[in-house]
């Protein structure tokens, strides 16, 4: 399977995410897809008033990414935020993963906050795997992977359907639905990945 990543960072947002993103990009491994981000682009879409910069800022970078991804011969895109931490045999965790996904996967969710593990989780998330199920947290972009097939139907739908959620919420739910075959991390499974803890700059910023 070809991968390759996208890190969505502004240079200068804040020294500590400066340090953090170089970080991230040294450990990785695999092509940077190299997107250009929601700052660098002259074109900015018209999202919902209550969406706060970061947001929609986020939502268009994903946008541009996707459609980005689906001009290489990449199989998987790994998205990652810039406050997102990776352990050092990441890759190789996210590769045992992504090889137990069924056939056919859109998403792939590789961080979940232990709060939605402890209290969104249901076994009828299971699809008998021991270790990756259907989706089940509502929130964090943190780190997810794409796939060709998920890009394609995250780009089709937005030729029909408005806007109206934050990007982590637009495919999560969508998710709960099937609509989408999106796919994480069973409670208390080994993430090889964790958030910083930094200020937001999605909600804030």
């Amino acid at each position: 399977m070809k991968l390759a990543y996208q890190l969505f960072h502004i240079d200068g947002a804040s020294c500590e995410r400066d340090n953090n993103a170089k970080e991230v990009r040294d450990s990785l491994t695999i092509p940077d897809l190299g997107s250009k981000t929601y700052s660098e682009l002259p074109y900015k879409p018209n999202y919902p008033e209550h969406f706060k910069p970061g947001e929609s800022g986020l939502w268009f970078s994903t946008y541009i990414a996707l459609i980005e991804f689906l001009k290489t011969d990449f199989d998987a895109l790994l998205i990652l935020e810039d406050d997102i931490v990776l352990e050092k045999d990441f890759l190789a965790g996210a590769q045992g993963y992504l090889d137990r996904l069924p056939l056919m996967w859109d998403f792939f969710y590789q961080y979940v906050h232990p709060w939605q593990g402890a209290n969104n989780y249901r076994d009828e998330h299971s699809f008998g795997d021991t270790k990756v199920c259907r989706s089940y947290q509502v929130w964090s972009n943190a780190c997810f992977w794409v796939s060709r097939s998920g890009a394609n139907k995250l780009l089709d739908a937005l030729e029909f359907v408005a806007i109206e959620d934050a990007i982590d919420w637009h495919i999560l739910k969508r998710g709960m639905t099937r609509e989408w075959d999106v796919y994480t991390l069973k409670p208390n499974v080994p993430m090889f990945c964790d958030i910083a803890g930094f200020t937001t700059t999605i909600q804030d910023g």
